[in-house]
């Protein structure tokens, strides 16, 4: 297996201007997990890039930028797609026409919006290429599942080293004068995924229905399916490294346990 790292790294803007105890020790976290990492090409599934209904989006162009404006500073970064890696990506799951969509554009200057899901989590890494995806939000999560399988497998298979990136914020209705208000299903949806990853059992998260998903509001929720099904196919275990709530949602880094 030619995998190098695994994380599960948020994208809020605290993380980067760091306004107060927390934020800073998350980026502290997310800074020792990803210091030392030899991959040359880093995959990278993020809730806020191509959004297509039910199905993963896998960007094939060129290269991939993008320019996000956060309180302290102007982040602007474009990296080359490793098309190579991406493409074996979508033949690995091509069976799965049902689940996995491609964008593709010809030319040496076909370029992709590089979205602030990836911008953030990125910005931890020196400049390597990377696989970009989308995670949809399919009402049936299984297929998210499966998919997360298929990527172990393009993992184990590829010929470089590789690191993978799950971008996830968790819930997002932890305050009440946040803006999609208050339910006391966030804190419940975060304490369960904290679990499913320090004990490596997902089987609660992938039972949770439309309605509490609804009611806790994550980004995260598909993106762990995935994760899941990446952490039975290949047997490897994670630990939260830190979490916190940042006002109204909560942000969560891990990396795989050593």
């Amino acid at each position: 297996m030619v995998l190098e790292r695994l994380y599960v790294i948020p994208h809020g803007d605290e993380i980067l201007d760091r306004p107060n105890e927390d934020s800073t020790i998350m980026y502290k976290a997310i800074s020792e997990m990803a210091a030392g990492d030899s991959s040359e090409t880093i995959a990278i599934i993020s809730p806020h890039s191509l959004i297509l209904p039910v199905r993963v989006a896998i960007i094939d162009t060129e290269s991939a930028s993008g320019t996000y404006e956060i309180k302290t500073a102007k982040l602007t970064m474009k990296c080359t797609i490793d098309r190579t890696l991406t493409r074996k990506l979508k033949t690995m799951a091509g069976g799965l026409a049902d689940l996995v969509g491609f964008v593709t554009s010809a030319g040496q200057l076909s370029d992709f919006p590089l979205d602030f899901g990836s911008i953030i989590p990125l910005s931890f890494f020196g400049q390597k290429k990377i696989v970009l995806m989308g995670q949809p939000r399919p009402k049936r999560v299984e297929g998210m599942f499966t998919f997360g399988k298929i990527l172990f497998e393009w993992a184990r298979e590829a010929d470089i080293r590789v690191s993978i990136i799950f971008s996830a914020d968790q819930a997002h209705t932890h305050s009440q004068d946040g803006p999609y208000g208050f339910s006391d299903k966030s804190s419940v949806y975060d304490s369960e995924i904290i679990s499913a990853i320090n004990k490596c059992d997902f089987n609660k998260i992938r039972s949770f229905d439309q309605d509490f998903i609804g009611k806790a509001k994550p980004d995260s929720f598909w993106n762990m399916v995935a994760l899941a099904g990446f952490l039975d196919a290949s047997n490897l275990k994670m630990k939260v490294n830190y979490y916190y709530v940042e006002h109204y949602f909560g942000m969560l880094a891990a990396s795989l346990r050593h």
